[in-house]
């Protein structure tokens, strides 16, 4: 086989197994963490939002595009979070107090957060 050829087959089959070892796991959001997400986070923390300064912190779509070591700091950034209950802040709550979090959904994201950080750290 000529050696363009016998090239051209090796990038081919780089190309088609590359996707399978990609360092871009992308997140599970079980049902009920999603509903939460949406609920009481993508406001502030999606493209469409006008919050910068939240935009900046995190943006939930983008956690796929991550690469895995980025992915599992930002997973630790909301288990923090999560800890000290500082989402949502306490002055968008004096407006919005509905979108603050129930324990129940607390514990639901920690469960999923913890679940996800150790995923990511193996």
């Amino acid at each position: 086989m000529s050696k363009t050829i016998q090239l051209s087959l090796l990038l081919l089959v780089s190309f088609l197994l590359l996707p399978g070892f990609s360092s871009k796991p992308k997140p599970y959001f079980p049902k009920k963490v999603n509903a939460i997400i949406q609920a009481k986070c993508y406001g502030c923390h999606s493209a469409d939002s006008k919050a910068q300064k939240a935009k900046d912190k995190l943006m939930w779509d983008d956690l796929e595009k991550m690469e895995k070591g980025a992915q599992l700091e930002k997973i630790q950034s909301i288990q923090k979070v999560l800890e000290k209950g500082s989402m949502p802040p306490e002055k968008f709550l004096e407006k919005m107090p509905e979108k603050k979090l129930t324990e129940k959904e607390t514990k639901e994201m920690k469960k999923w957060a913890d679940k996800t950080a150790k995923k990511l750290s193996k």
